[in-house]
């Protein structure tokens, strides 16, 4: 066994990575293990890392389980899918060591952001007129991915299974049981924590039994990589509410951008299947056109924000922006355009008896605001303190009464944004004359303040 493990060291990193699924998934007897993680994703890789640099579990046997195979990083084109990471997920990127691992691949930091209404043209900005401050950063979720996976084998403190995909758990119903994980070759694992990483389709959350609150948006988000005309410091993320969903395009290089744009199923279908040229055009029409404008909505809007100058009430910094910039038009797309569905979902329950639920497979929201993976990775971070917390305290590491105080902490802070951000989806999609008025009214306000401003980013990152 001990020539075994030399020889796995000295192997390259995606030989090891076979060589742990080989000599696991070919085991006949159940195989014990203090703490499993099934799912991989982003979510599941950093919960990972941050359990393996946990130096009060250096003694645990700690076990990743991902369904598919991996996959080697690949930048000679960019990934459609994409992640806004607010201060707190780069903070903990940094942490584990995979931020370096990012900034090596690629990445680009937002130091602008603008948002307006298709109804009135109202506005509010984001960041510094001489765009000295990033706040966020755009980055491909394999590239987040990537540099999580290639932290998590050099630390080589966690076993990583691919090919391992879960079709079965049987949760304890004592508190001297442990888990029972059966994969789909038939091979069998036990654990005394389950952490369930694996994604809005759960199968840990359907073991759980627990209540799942769920609506379909009737939308899809339509996702392409954009080329745009100005080849200049793209550093703006650029959002505009339309009546059937956002429109947003958030920068990648200084001549590419990533577009996120959600609208109802029927119309993401008919974007899937335009021809380039024509799919671009669509763009440039729906950033640049005045169509869905209320001009009732607007001349007040207009007239609100005169009246907030007059009033001084408008307390902008001296160096913040204050004007409407005209965002950029794009002149082709990279590959093809894709889409996913959009839809909210919430589980009652976080945690049971040895089981707990992270990211997706706890909950799910429209990514108009950009902070399904920055929820995830705070449950990560909740999640590691308490088990930290339970072991100081000379508990077990899946001890109930710890697991329910990170369900009430991520609850806290969760719930908020969702119904947040759920609020939003629902203002912004009519065109009902007192409803533009008060979004726009409401943002104008928002605008004309920098603590308003402020207390919002503060929130997005918490």
């Amino acid at each position: 066994m001990a020539g075994f493990c030399m020889n796995r060291f000295f192997l390259s990193f995606k030989q090891a990575c076979v060589t742990r699924s080989f000599r696991f998934n070919h085991s006949p007897a159940a195989t014990h293990y203090d703490i499993i993680i099934s799912g991989g994703g982003m979510v599941g890789f950093a919960m990972a890392c941050s359990l393996g640099r946990n130096s009060c579990l250096k003694n645990k046997r700690i076990l990743l389980l991902e369904s598919s195979n991996y996959k080697e990083l690949n930048l000679t084109a960019y990934n459609h899918r994409v992640c806004s990471l607010n201060l707190n997920s780069k903070l903990l990127l940094e942490s584990l060591g995979a931020w370096q691992h990012i900034v090596n691949a690629r990445y680009s930091p937002v130091k602008k952001m603008q948002v307006w209404d298709a109804g009135s043209d109202a506005v509010i900005t984001f960041g510094r007129a001489n765009l000295s401050e990033e706040i966020a950063w755009i980055v491909e979720n394999d590239v987040i991915q990537d540099s999580l996976v290639k932290e998590l084998h050099h630390k080589n403190q966690v076993d990583v299974q691919y090919q391992s995909k879960v079709i079965n758990y049987k949760l304890p119903k004592h508190a001297d049981d442990a888990v029972h994980v059966t994969l789909e070759d038939g091979s069998h694992i036990t654990t005394d924590l389950i952490i369930g990483a694996d994604g809005y389709n759960s199968g840990l959350r359907q073991a759980m039994k627990t209540q799942y609150i769920m609506h379909d948006y009737n939308q899809m988000a339509v996702v392409a990589t954009l080329r745009i005309s100005e080849s200049t410091e793209n550093v703006t993320a650029w959002q505009k509410f339309l009546p059937s969903g956002p429109i947003a395009i958030l920068p990648l290089s200084n001549d590419l951008s990533s577009l996120v744009w959600s609208t109802d199923k029927k119309s993401a279908q008919h974007l899937l299947h335009l021809p380039q040229e024509i799919f671009t055009d669509q763009i440039n029409q729906a950033i640049w056109s005045n169509q869905d404008k209320n001009r009732m909505a607007q001349n007040v809007t207009e007239r609100f924000f005169q009246l907030l100058k007059v009033c001084r009430i408008n307390s902008r910094e001296e160096n913040e922006t204050d004007t409407f910039q005209l965002p950029p038009s794009v002149v082709g797309i990279e590959g093809h355009q894709a889409a996913f569905p959009l839809s909210f979902g919430h589980s009652v329950n976080y945690v049971s008896h040895k089981a707990v639920l992270i990211g997706d497979a706890a909950h799910r929201i429209h990514p108009l605001a950009g902070q399904g993976v920055n929820l995830g990775f705070g449950d990560v971070v909740a999640l590691n303190q308490v088990i930290n917390e339970a072991i100081d305290n000379g508990s077990d590491h899946g001890n109930c009464l710890y697991l329910q105080k990170y369900q009430s902490n991520r609850q806290l802070s969760n719930l908020p944004v969702m119904a947040v951000v759920h609020g939003l989806h629902l203002l912004y999609g009519t065109t009902s004359l007192p409803q533009v008025l008060l979004r726009s009214l409401g943002l104008t306000l928002a605008d004309s303040s920098s603590s308003v401003k402020k207390f919002m980013i503060q929130r997005a990152s918490a």
